[in-house]
């Protein structure tokens, strides 16, 4: 015998109206890795911790996947600066060459150029050294002293000759010249 709605008990859930506001939610639940992008220094961070253990949990063989999600979801326009600091470093922990050409543009914006440079140094490679090493002419004052940090952490053999002129030139401030005086002691010779 079939049953009709209208018949069936008030309380089973068959019967229960769902609420036009509660059906709209269910459909536009926030894809984590769009939300990331958005994050605010100091705001909830539920859907960055999603998208951190998803990138702490890829195994190698499939690292070139998330690294493109997040290098996809790094140039959304309307990325934070709390965002971008998030994502690089998430590409910290899986970038490659790839990453370099837009980790390279941001160490060019003032929100953005610590963490760019944080992911860089991790990334292996003389793609992330040469973007180093190009933005040094780029950058000023304390930005340029820790770009400079990241070139001696990474032994970067090939940069000795921009330290050493950067250590000598009396145009640059004292930040400057001392971190190059420092990191030219860190670097192997050529």
């Amino acid at each position: 015998m079939a049953t009709s709605s209208s018949s069936l008990p008030a309380n089973t859930p068959e019967a229960t109206p769902i609420p036009k506001s509660y059906a709209k939610g269910i459909g536009t639940t926030p894809d984590p890795w769009e939300r990331c992008a958005q994050l605010d220094y100091g705001g909830d961070r539920s859907f960055a911790w999603s998208v951190r253990q998803q990138v702490l949990r890829t195994p190698p063989a499939g690292r070139a996947k998330v690294e493109r999600q997040l290098l996809a979801t790094l140039a959304t326009p309307d990325a934070t600066p709390a965002g971008r600091a998030f994502l690089c470093q998430m590409l910290a922990l899986v970038g490659s060459a790839q990453s370099v050409p837009a980790l390279a543009r941001l160490l060019l914006d003032p929100t953005a150029t610590e963490s760019a440079r944080y992911a860089l140094e991790a990334i292996p490679g003389p793609a992330a050294d040469a973007a180093l090493r190009e933005a040094l002419t780029a950058l000023s004052a304390d930005a340029k002293a820790g770009l400079i940090g990241s070139i001696a952490a990474r032994r970067d053999p090939a940069a000795r000759p921009a330290l050493v002129a950067l250590a000598a030139a009396a145009t640059e401030p004292a930040i400057v010249r001392d971190a190059a005086a420092r990191a030219l002691a860190h670097l192997p010779p050529l």
